[in-house]
């Protein structure tokens, strides 16, 4: 794309922006990731870098947020076509965590390994998840389900984490049944909010 284009196109300019940051993070880790590199892989002029973020941190952070967002939206169409409202966050937090791990390009998931050790996302993530749990009350207060998602935070972890069995799929359907075996029968309070 050129330089004329890209000016008239600030949405693709900035999604470049946060694609390169999680491309250069992925390559060499988020302490490598510079303000220039990150410009140079996207193709544009640290200025028009500037143009969309004030500073290095802020670009990192709105790299992390545009993760979340994409899980989110996963998470938010699995719950869309979920008719038990009874752990219907948690099944699709589930399904939607497996499902990452399942794609070719694990990029934006590696980037959220990457950014696990940085505070400000530690906070975003708990942020994140304490507003979805906020509208689903009963699931943040089930143990059973607690353990479902904790589930499914290890085998992120481990997948990405190249671990014992790290990319062996064998099973991956009885596994994920397993899991979401926890969310079956959640508590009845939870219907009534549903």
């Amino acid at each position: 794309m050129d330089t004329v284009k890209r000016r008239r196109q600030p949405d693709h300019v900035r999604a470049a922006l946060l694609d390169a940051v999680v491309q250069e993070a992925v390559r060499a880790g988020l302490g490598s990731v510079t303000v220039q590199g990150v410009a140079e892989r996207a193709g544009v002029s640290k200025g028009a870098l500037f143009h969309h973020f004030p500073n290095r941190q802020a670009l990192l952070e709105a790299a992390h947020a545009e993760g979340l967002a994409q899980f989110g939206a996963d998470i938010d169409a699995l719950m869309a076509d979920d008719p038990v409202p009874a752990g219907r966050f948690t099944r699709a937090y589930v399904r939607a965590t497996f499902a990452a791990m399942q794609v070719e390009d694990r990029s934006w998931a590696r980037f959220s390994l990457t950014a696990a050790v940085e505070p400000a996302f530690a906070e975003q993530w708990r942020q994140w998840l304490g507003a979805r749990l906020d509208a689903a009350p009963a699931e943040g207060t089930d143990p059973r389900l607690r353990v479902a998602r904790l589930a499914a935070d290890g085998y992120w972890f481990q997948m990405l984490g190249g671990g014992f069995g790290a990319y062996d799929t064998r099973g991956l359907d009885g596994l994920l049944a397993c899991v979401l075996g926890f969310t079956h029968d959640a508590p009845a309070g939870e219907a009534a909010h549903g």
